[in-house]
């Protein structure tokens, strides 16, 4: 490149120093645009590490959220189970069994203290009740109300003295039940003669009897604590007749109805006003004469 000399001083050509500043320029745009690629380069990268940590933090959320639903699912399915129980191979919730356990219980005490349905296997009560036929005893008017009287269809458990036999369960299962009517109470007399039954030495009219008994029975008192029973079937009947008097302490309940079959349904016809003894000092005296005798 020439130089040229004006008055001792040495210049550089114009174009010379044109080019040098263009090339200056050129170095800093190119300065200043790599600075601008660079700077988004980072934004980009920055960018781009926030938007993985958003996705892994949303993934760690979800993750953590379907954990916790799985747990509650867990927790969940161990409370149902704890809700049920086992028994005699089934699975039953506890609501169930409670619910199971009260009815047994209120069909349990209903049946030991008010009413309690029985059936007829035998004729010893015909024509009152045939075989098959079922009935509801009621046990409330021995316990609260009044005494048994002649003409009352009562339940009872026999003499151990003529039937021992208990059920497998003892008293809870002890289905050992007769069904007879009363026909004397403790200070009557009683005895069968000549197709008749005498009370207190009055013939008693029957007209619930099958037939007139073919047997005879001498007279007898009948104790304090009793009753006498006999079956309306008189020569079918294992009874009174043949066993002697029956403690009330025996007696279950007092027949009331029919309910079995259908088209026998009802109450039954109430004879203890026919059949009533004689009572108070009749008693008394009857009493004497039948001890003397």
């Amino acid at each position: 490149m020439a130089v040229v000399r004006f008055g001792g001083v040495r210049t550089a050509p114009a174009r010379s120093m044109a080019v040098r500043n263009s090339n200056q320029d050129m170095e800093s745009r190119t300065t200043t645009s790599d600075a601008k690629a660079e700077h988004a380069a980072q934004q980009a990268a920055a960018s781009s590490s926030s938007s993985s940590s958003s996705g892994a933090s949303s993934s760690n959320n979800s993750n953590s959220n379907s954990s916790s639903s799985n747990n509650a699912g867990s927790a969940g399915s161990s409370g149902s189970d704890g809700d049920y129980v086992s028994a005699f191979g089934l699975r039953i919730s506890k609501d169930d069994l409670l619910t199971i356990a009260l009815a047994v219980a209120i069909s349990y005490g209903i049946r030991s203290f008010v009413a309690e349905p029985r059936f007829i296997p035998s004729l010893s009560m015909y024509p009152t009740f045939d075989v098959g036929d079922r009935l509801i005893a009621e046990k409330v008017t021995y316990r609260f109300i009044r005494e048994p009287v002649p003409g009352d269809v009562i339940i009872f458990h026999p003499p151990k003295e003529i039937s021992p036999e208990t059920g497998p369960l003892g008293f809870l299962a002890d289905d050992n039940v007769y069904i007879k009517r009363v026909v004397a109470v403790e200070g009557d007399t009683i005895e069968v003669r000549n197709g008749r039954t005498y009370v207190n030495g009055v013939a008693r009219s029957e007209p619930f009897i099958a037939e007139s008994p073919l047997y005879e029975m001498p007279r007898l008192l009948v104790p304090p604590g009793d009753v006498f029973v006999m079956g309306d079937n008189r020569n079918n009947s294992y009874d009174s007749h043949l066993w002697g008097p029956l403690p009330k302490e025996n007696i279950v309940g007092r027949a009331v109805a029919k309910y079995w079959p259908p088209w026998k349904a009802g109450g039954l016809d109430d004879y203890t006003g026919v059949l009533a003894a004689s009572t108070g000092p009749q008693q008394g005296t009857t009493a004497k004469a039948a001890s003397s005798s």
